[in-house]
């Protein structure tokens, strides 16, 4: 190798240069200024959401809101659980994968996701930093390590998703209640079976099993909630055109733009909900709208939930750290925190 190759120089390599180039990306993506502004894209992308689907018809929100308060009881108060079993089946997979590198309390995790969940709407997305962070110094668990979990996430979820999708292409036309049992529990079941066998043998291979059993669960709450959402909005769309939308929601999610994909995840759910070939939406202005206003319902409903549960959770996380200043003992759980 010359001494330009080693230093960098104009000889680099392409894999090389590509090493470089995402390096920079990632350091200016980390940066205050991309946060701030990745948090206004997103903010005033909702806000172009909200007047992008009032255009067609300025009653829809009223409308919308109208028809949520003549729907049951318990079919409004599914707005609100449905983002709580999001938190619990995400937060025991996190924890599934990461335990294994060091004592984390399911409790501790729990008010650690909920935490992140709040703090990541903020510009800097504190969120996902502050949990790396309080993992390797109360935890013990390297940021690497971390990382490491947030990627096999993201597998488990990317594999989860294709399998959900094969079924409900396959199982297309099917009575409702059995297409949703075959692709919830069919998976959820195979995945704890295989785990619960494993476990003692194959440790890390029975992890993957049982994250990813609770990560169907996951995406089957996401793709109830836009089937609610569509519902309330005057479309009815099947289980395939769900699950597309559930898992199309969690794409824009990932995406480092704004938290929690504020914005992103509104206008990505609207153009694809305006574009699939179902009865209720046939690519119109209007079914543009009816995409858009879905999941702003949506958004609304998460962050209903997301900030007494975040400052729950907060609470919970300083007092965490104030015991172990107290004590000293960053190993000790806490009561209130297993």
């Amino acid at each position: 190798m010359s001494q330009g190759e080693r230093q960098g120089g104009p000889h680099r390599s392409g894999a090389g240069r590509l090493r470089v180039l995402l390096t920079t990306a990632n350091r200016w993506r980390q940066t205050r200024w991309f946060r701030i502004g990745g948090f206004v894209v997103g903010a005033a992308l909702v806000v172009l959401a909200i007047a992008a689907a009032l255009k067609p018809d300025p009653e829809a929100l009223s409308r919308t809101l109208r028809a949520l308060g003549d729907h049951p009881l318990w079919f409004a108060a599914l707005f609100v659980v449905l983002p709580l079993l999001n938190w619990l089946s995400i937060s025991a997979s996190i924890w599934v994968l990461l335990a294994r590198f060091g004592r984390v309390g399911m409790g501790e995790m729990l008010a650690l996701v909920g935490m992140a969940w709040l703090l990541n709407y903020l510009p800097m997305r504190p969120g996902m930093v502050g949990r790396v962070a309080y993992h390797k110094a109360v935890n013990k668990i390297g940021v690497r390590q971390t990382g490491q979990t947030l990627l096999e996430g993201v597998v488990i979820t990317g594999v989860v998703s294709g399998i959900m999708l094969l079924g409900a292409l396959v199982l297309r036309g099917a009575q409702p209640i059995v297409a949703w049992s075959v692709m919830v529990l069919v998976p959820m079941l195979a995945g704890g079976a295989v785990s619960a066998g494993l476990w003692a043998k194959r440790p890390l291979i029975a992890r993957y099993c049982a994250s990813g059993s609770l990560r169907v669960i996951d995406m089957a709450v996401w793709a109830m909630r836009y089937a609610l959402a569509f519902a309330i909005v005057g479309s009815s769309i099947d289980l395939s055109t769900a699950l597309v939308l559930a898992v199309v929601s969690q794409i824009a999610m990932l995406i480092p733009i704004s938290g929690n994909g504020l914005g992103i995840r509104e206008w990505l759910i609207g153009v694809l909900a305006a574009s699939l070939p179902t009865a209720a939406l046939a690519g119109s202005e209007s079914a543009l709208a009816q995409g858009l206003t879905a999941d702003v319902l949506n958004r609304v409903a998460e962050v209903l939930v997301a900030i007494p549960l975040g400052l729950i959770c907060i609470g919970l996380i300083g007092r965490r750290l104030r015991q172990i200043r107290r004590s000293g003992a960053a190993t000790t759980t806490p009561q209130g925190l297993p």
